[in-house]
């Protein structure tokens, strides 16, 4: 595999689906100029962004992309946490205990109380809105002229977890702060965060999640994602050959 093969985002999704043994398509998340040929609105596929993303990753649809011309249908919190609109105020409410001036007192209880929803979402930084849309595709269909990838985004399961965790290990000194599960939504841990969204999100953070338990009725209980952002994707592929996964795949991916 040559050099400029080995850095393309096909490439890229192929070598986790082949070493890491992945079932499920790996997506790129990327930012476009306009919407990409063939591409469907977020919307038209799934009021929950972070549901239709996966979607996506089980084969039953394409490109999707949002943006301010293409929000229609999506939920408030997944529009606030792509940047595309502010944070409604009595979502603090509604993440936490709820109360009765907001969806009839509905709450999720995510958080002790509404203070915590506030300071946990300051924490966060800026949210920006892409460059005109934000996208998500499988990497097979990925190319250049479609606009700029930002990250990579895999579904696996527990082992094959714990193997690209340790890829990622493999390549840096980094103990604690090159891999983590940071407070959010699901849609914030599959694109906002590892894409760069979040001005206070690490640039070199495979983000693991999700860690918002409402999306348990249709993610599987024995998945999880991780989103790692597009340098941190090349460096892991490079370092793939010299690697466990290639020296010692008995260890990775023993004989039961």
């Amino acid at each position: 595999m040559g050099e400029d093969e080995g850095r393309s985002v096909t490439a890229l999704g192929r070598r986790f689906s082949e070493t890491a043994h992945l079932k499920l398509r790996p997506l790129c998340v990327f930012e476009s100029e306009k919407v990409p040929e063939g591409s469907k609105p977020f919307g038209s596929v799934d009021r929950c962004l972070a549901k239709a993303v996966f979607i996506c990753a089980s084969g039953w649809t394409g490109t999707l992309h949002i943006g301010r011309d293409a929000k229609d249908g999506v939920c408030p919190g997944g529009q606030c946490w792509t940047g595309l609109t502010e944070m409604a105020e009595g979502l603090k409410y509604f993440i936490s205990t709820g109360t009765p001036s907001f969806r009839n007192g509905a709450a999720e209880y995510l958080k002790r109380d509404p203070e915590m929803v506030v300071a946990s979402r300051s924490r966060v930084g800026l949210v920006r809105p892409p460059e005109n849309y934000l996208c998500v595709t499988p990497c097979e269909d990925f190319r250049d002229h479609m606009g700029w990838a930002r990250s990579i985004l895999l579904f696996s399961g527990a082992e094959q977890t714990r193997n690209i965790l340790a890829l990622r290990h493999f390549g840096t000194p980094e103990v604690f702060t090159s891999t983590g599960a940071p407070w959010g939504p699901s849609c914030a841990s599959f694109m906002s965060y590892p894409a760069g969204l979040s001005t206070n999100c690490p640039d070199n953070l495979i983000v693991i999640g999700p860690v918002d338990p409402t999306g348990n009725s249709w993610l599987p209980p024995d998945i999880m994602s991780l989103g790692i952002p597009l340098k941190v994707a090349k460096e892991m592929v490079s370092d793939l050959n010299g690697s466990f996964l290639i020296k010692r795949p008995k260890v990775a991916f023993p004989d039961r």
